[in-house]
């Protein structure tokens, strides 16, 4: 957090060493199609600049299951893209991609429509199968065409599932993919290619799917790239399938390293396919690892789209209430930008103090203090001032006053809000960051017995 941000939890996405994370508001809901103008105001208005192309808004899973019926109640006005996939770049554009233009939201990514990993293929699963593969392969290419003509740095393409043996997912998906560069190197567009690790649907359970596995996503990334000759594919890792997948999530994105270009962050309860915000799937201890999300993101060196996708939370709510979800997701999403970042803060900067004498300076001092070293820390306790404390002094905070102005104050403590308002009014012209120790690389297991402050009183 920068010294000119107001008091609260707002915080500075950095530009890095070219580095550059954006918080990217993911599109699809159960009212898109109903009020799209008034949806992208409210993702405006709450702080969002980006946002997806999102092509679930405007192709409901359910369509795939009604490819082989005949008979189901259809809609007089609706296009169904599931028989029309050639209409596909015309609707994105008509429903999303010219009302974003008008308002002044930014794609900054596609993502492409998938059928439920526990799609219902009826009586004759296997022409249902084809069916779906066939109509998909389509609805891939007219999605990364809609991306490119949108603007889009990149487009998720799901891989084809249905159907598919074990074993045989690489033979099926390598020409797809292929297919899907042509189409967009056709037009002259370098739109990146994303794969995406899958759920797979074993007799009612959720199991590993195509590219779960870092390992076998990385293969399949770097053999795509040798074919084509350049980087034009990448990876997207969504955090809540990796929880239904029961993966610890550091483990499972660390290995990605710089192919990891975009990352879509969703709560999930553990057992169904949802997308709901994140810290509200609490129950019966059922929480996604956030710790091995944030310190897998910071360690593969993340700097691409980060997708907020809270879409059964957002339905959930009472209509006049909707806004204060996306209000919520800016700010988590800003918080998650924060910590993902926060090493990079760090090493912004040549010369650094501490405000703190506590667990969380030691935290700093453990997991950064070697590489990145601070002149000393300061602490309102007087009764500590001149202490050393784990190889540094604990100052009073006026010294602050005798450092240069490129030396950053970094507050290690959990009263940001009062000790920010503390060195605004001695009118210090150093830049202010705030530090956390929640989600940091390794921990202490005990905590520091604090002296109490003889000025606590006063």
């Amino acid at each position: 957090m920068h010294r000119n941000c107001k008091m609260s939890l707002l915080f500075v996405i950095d530009t890095i060493g070219g580095s550059f994370m954006r918080l990217v508001c993911k599109t699809r809901n159960g009212l898109w199609k109903l009020r799209p103008r008034q949806i992208i105001k409210d993702i405006l208005e709450v702080g969002f600049e980006y946002a997806t192309l999102d092509i679930g808004s405007i192709l409901e899973p359910r369509e795939y299951e009604l490819l082989h019926r005949n008979n189901y109640k259809r809609t007089s006005d609706k296009i169904y893209l599931t028989e029309h996939p050639e209409e596909l770049r015309k609707e994105a554009d008509r429903n999303i991609t010219s009302i974003a233009k008008e308002e002044g939201l930014k794609l900054s990514i596609a993502v492409g429509p998938c059928a439920p990993a526990d799609i219902k293929l009826g009586k004759e699963p296997e022409q249902a199968a084809a069916e779906i593969n066939k109509i998909y392969r389509k609805l891939g290419i007219e999605t990364a065409l809609a991306a490119a003509d949108a603007g889009c740095e990149s487009v998720v393409v799901y891989p084809l599932f249905s159907g598919i043996e074990s074993g045989h997912e690489w033979e099926i998906n390598k020409p797809f993919y292929l297919e899907v560069a042509k189409a967009v190197k056709d037009t002259g567009s370098d739109i990146q290619i994303l794969l995406i690790n899958r759920i797979k649907n074993i007799n009612g359970h959720f199991v590993r799917g195509i590219c779960a596995e870092p390992e076998e996503a990385c293969r399949w990334i770097d053999e795509l790239n040798a074919e084509l000759g350049q980087e034009r594919f990448g990876f997207c890792f969504d955090v809540g399938t990796g929880t239904l997948c029961g993966q610890e999530l550091f483990t499972a994105i660390e290995p990605l390293g710089s192919r990891l270009k975009a990352a879509i962050i969703r709560d999930c309860d553990g057992a169904n396919d949802v997308s709901m915000l994140p810290y509200t799937a609490c129950l019966k201890g059922q929480q996604t690892s956030w710790l091995g999300c944030i310190r897998g993101l910071r360690k593969t060196g993340f700097d691409g789209d980060l997708i907020m996708d809270f879409a059964e939370t957002y339905d959930a709510f009472p209509i006049t209430l909707k806004k204060t979800v996306l209000s919520q997701a800016f700010e988590i999403g800003k918080f998650f930008l924060w910590h993902i970042n926060i090493e990079n803060v760090i090493k912004k900067y040549d010369k650094r103090v501490l405000f703190g004498a506590g667990n969380m300076c030691r935290a700093y001092l453990k997991n950064y203090g070697e590489e990145y070293p601070p002149l000393f820390t300061c602490d309102n306790n007087s009764s500590r001032w001149g202490e050393d404390f784990f190889g540094i002094t604990i100052e009073n905070p006026e010294k602050l006053k005798e450092l240069s102005p490129d030396t950053a104050i970094f507050i290690c403590n959990m009263y940001y809000n009062e000790i920010t308002e503390q060195l605004r009014k001695m009118n210090l012209p150093n830049p202010i960051e705030w530090f956390s120790d929640e989600y940091m690389p390794t921990f202490h297991m005990d905590r520091l017995e604090m002296a109490k402050d003889p000025n606590s009183g006063k």
